[in-house]
């Protein structure tokens, strides 16, 4: 299998778990586990975050290390919006009280809103790879796992 290929079958495979991840902070939501709903947000974001980074052959092992380079390579240069920045800050915050903290410390609202801010990244992010060409053979990453209707 060729390089491109490769990359496009992980890059896929990224993006296809980002989406799982959003799908699962829905149930997550509707069965009142706020707090674990917005760390999958957060884990959806980061997937796909992370699967873009991929395409500039850049692997990093932190989580800082991850957002700092997105803001770098993709934020800094206007290729996607700044207020990508906040919505990141804001999911990696509610990923540190869901999964840290023991009181249920994250509102349904919240979770919410932490479920739509993934999603809006990783729409963007889906968009780009395809649009640049990494993904192209069905017109799309992976229709088979499609967004959720809400």
């Amino acid at each position: 299998m060729s390089q491109d290929k490769l990359l496009e079958k992980q890059l896929q495979t990224m993006i296809n778990k980002s989406r799982r991840s959003i799908a699962a902070a829905r149930r997550q939501v509707e069965d009142g586990d706020y707090d674990f709903a917005s760390s999958r947000a957060y884990y959806a974001a980061f997937y796909a975050i992370e699967a873009i980074l991929l395409t500039k052959n850049l692997v990093l092992s932190k989580h800082s290390g991850v957002i700092s380079a997105f803001n770098r390579h993709f934020l800094k240069p206007s290729i996607f919006p700044r207020e990508f920045s906040k919505l990141i800050t804001r999911l990696f915050r509610e990923r540190q009280l869901g999964d840290y903290e023991f009181d249920l410390c994250i509102g349904e609202d919240e979770a919410k809103e932490d479920i739509q801010s993934a999603e809006k990244i990783v729409d963007a992010i889906a968009n780009y790879i395809v649009e640049q060409g990494f993904n192209e053979s069905s017109g799309g990453l992976n229709p088979a796992i499609e967004k959720p209707q809400e």
